[in-house]
């Protein structure tokens, strides 16, 4: 059966690959080319399996406890005064944040770590019925200014993925106004509070990577392999990743396998349920104008 799909794999890769020499410029191309890296896709998933991604899925079960766990993911804090990109749904407006957080301690909401998340998706480890995991992205500064205190009042745990080049050498004198990221002594004095795992050690950017689309530069796996040893000789040495913008694909996730880590989370919106691919994981953007009663609501998010 195997041998079947790589045959027809590589058909359709040299038709595809002759009809857009022919017809480079046409919409029919452009179809034909994502068709070709589909194609691709489905082939290099044939010819590598980790085996750590055969185990998991062997194991996961149905764990008693919630049917599904909302992850929330926040980015850039700022009070509202100093919001200059109200539209910007990666960035919350402080008041809305402390609100969002207040509820969840007022509800009684538990904060799982990931590790905890992780052997929830196995099946091995059951939940609060009311239990949230707090993520946040990039590395800002203010999420340690802002964010830092009102969780340790709440005895709240969250993850933060940073991005390896933007983490600090030093602590600088924080302006509330300008943009600026977390240092390593900040890290060292929030770990009672933030866990924090990979965004990558320089790939939070934008690149071409076929058929006259960008992408996640990550998705690039000449890059990616390259990153991610840089990542780990930065310290940050985890079993947990986030995909900058979201973005992977099949080779991402096989030499992040390799690599070591065991869970990744992508942007698309959802619930998180037992026996889901660990390494594609959803989570629930929050914005300012999110009401969390409504998206903590199982209905208000499709499977």
């Amino acid at each position: 059966m195997i041998k079947k799909g790589l045959l027809l794999a590589l058909a359709m890769s040299i038709m595809l690959g002759t009809w857009m020499i022919v017809f480079p410029q046409s919409v029919i191309s452009h179809k034909g080319c994502m068709a070709w890296v589909t194609a691709k896709n489905k082939y290099f998933a044939l010819t590598h399996v980790n085996p750590s991604q055969q185990l998991l899925k062997a194991s996961a079960s149905a764990a008693a406890g919630p049917e599904q766990v909302p992850v929330l993911m926040y980015h850039y804090i700022v009070r509202a005064g100093l919001n200059y990109e109200p539209n910007n749904n990666s960035m919350i407006n402080l008041e809305a944040f402390e609100a969002g957080i207040d509820y969840l301690h007022e509800q009684g909401y538990y904060t799982a770590t990931l590790e905890e998340l992780e052997r929830y998706v196995a099946g091995e480890l059951t939940l609060p019925e009311r239990t949230v995991v707090l993520t946040f992205d990039d590395g800002y500064e203010n999420n340690i200014i802002y964010a830092y205190p009102i969780l340790k009042k709440y005895g709240f745990k969250a993850s933060l993925f940073v991005v390896g080049t933007n983490i600090q050498e030093e602590t600088g004198q924080f302006d509330p106004a300008q943009k600026s990221f977390l240092s390593r002594q900040q890290m060292e004095e929030t770990r009672d509070v933030f866990e924090y795992h990979s965004h990558s050690y320089n790939l939070h950017y934008k690149k071409m990577l076929h058929c006259g689309n960008e992408y996640g530069a990550g998705m690039n796996e000449k890059l990616l392999v390259d990153d991610i040893a840089k990542m780990k000789e930065a310290g940050i040495d985890t079993p947990y990743f986030a995909y900058p913008y979201g973005d992977f694909r099949q080779q991402m996730v096989y030499y992040l396998r390799e690599s070591g880590y065991r869970m990744a989370f992508t942007v698309r919106q959802g619930f998180v349920r037992p026996g889901d691919n660990p390494m594609q994981l959803n989570r629930l953007t929050v914005t300012t104008n999110t009401s969390m009663a409504e998206l903590l609501s199982p209905a208000e998010v499709e499977p």
